[in-house]
């Protein structure tokens, strides 16, 4: 009598109640990322309920409509289709557990939502502006741009400014190694010249020989701990270990930006040298397969989104040269195309 009691309250649990308890779950078992992931969704979704008088919502009363009207106020509140989609799937991440713990029967309230990755603007540098970037005089960019700092406050500057650099040549010359991998890779994780990690999204094995050029910035940045290179410091406690890279995560794309100011505007972020990589191999015509593998990705399906605004330029720039090519030898007359 008493199980049943018990599992007559459990199933009483609102659906925030329960989120709450995932999340407090998955940061124990150290999944810190997925936790926050889960939080965020929560903190969403409460706010939502809160304009309709509510603190929590029963399994019962997660319906599609509900579900819908959530959605459309996330874009009423200006938020992006990939931003709405990321509460929508880890929504419905929570709800599925809580239809595999037989608390709920699945209603299917997430399945009118849109739960797909939107096309974004372009994420990739052309392989020269890499080049280009790997030889950067930061100090004299530094100088030239302005700035008065001097003494240790330059050198401090220059040399962050310098290590950023050097890490996104480094994920650039690893097959488009993310940052958060890179972040936590120890040295053990190399021997010889060969770099083995497990990728932290989709758990993949990843086998990547050490470049000349890996291994000089191995050389210039020694690390004082277990891990490859000076980024993270701290072991052991994990919500410690994520805080710890969050911040350097921020301080690699704020250095980023400034980097990109310097080369005359480009957009760079931790994910360009990444989807850099993938574009310059298929400009050297790499199989979509092996960029796929390559990367890590657990389908070739995820490779075409980072190409897709590749092949638009592509695309584009075919149909200019074309044109050229067709026109360029006519003589001017009265055309809606400009011959040259």
């Amino acid at each position: 009598m008493k199980q049943k009691g018990q599992k007559r309250q459990k199933a009483r649990t609102g659906f925030l109640a329960f989120l709450n308890c995932e999340t407090e779950h998955q940061r124990q078992n150290g999944h810190i990322s997925l936790a926050n992931n889960y939080a965020s969704a929560g903190n969403s979704l409460s706010r939502f309920l809160r304009t309709k008088g509510k603190t929590d919502i029963s399994f019962k009363k997660m319906t599609s409509l509900l579900v819908t009207d959530y959605e459309a106020w996330l874009q009423a509140c200006g938020l992006c289709r990939n931003t709405t989609s990321f509460y929508i799937r880890a929504l419905q991440s929570v709800y599925h557990k809580a239809v595999r713990q037989g608390l709920t029967e699945d209603r299917r309230p997430f399945s009118g939502a849109y739960r797909g990755v939107a096309r974004t603007t372009k994420r990739a540098i052309d392989a020269k502006d890499v080049c280009l970037m790997s030889t950067l005089d930061i100090r004299n960019a530094l100088l030239s741009g302005g700035n008065y700092e001097t003494g240790k406050r330059l050198d401090n500057m220059q040399h962050q400014l310098e290590f950023a650099r050097d890490i996104f040549i480094f994920c650039f010359c690893a097959r488009g190694l993310t940052f958060v991998d890179l972040a936590h890779i120890r040295k053990s994780d190399i021997t010889g010249r060969l770099l083995v990690y497990v990728r932290r999204k989709t758990r993949q094995r990843i086998e990547v020989q050490v470049e000349p050029m890996m291994q000089a910035v191995i050389d210039r940045y020694p690390s004082k701990t277990d891990y490859l290179l000076p980024i993270l410091t701290k072991t052991g406690n994990l919500e410690s270990v994520y805080q710890q890279y969050r911040y350097a995560l921020g301080r690699y794309n704020a250095c980023l930006d400034t980097l990109g100011m310097m080369m005359g505007g480009l957009k760079l972020t931790s994910y360009v040298s990444r989807h850099s990589w993938a574009s310059a191999a298929r400009q050297q015509n790499v199989p979509l397969s092996v960029i796929s593998q390559s990367m890590g990705h657990d389908s070739e399906k995820t490779t075409e989104i980072y190409l897709k605004s590749l092949e638009t330029g592509v695309i584009n720039k075919t149909n200019h040269d074309l044109l050229n090519n067709v026109f360029q030898s006519q003589k001017p007359t009265k055309t809606l195309y400009s011959c040259k």
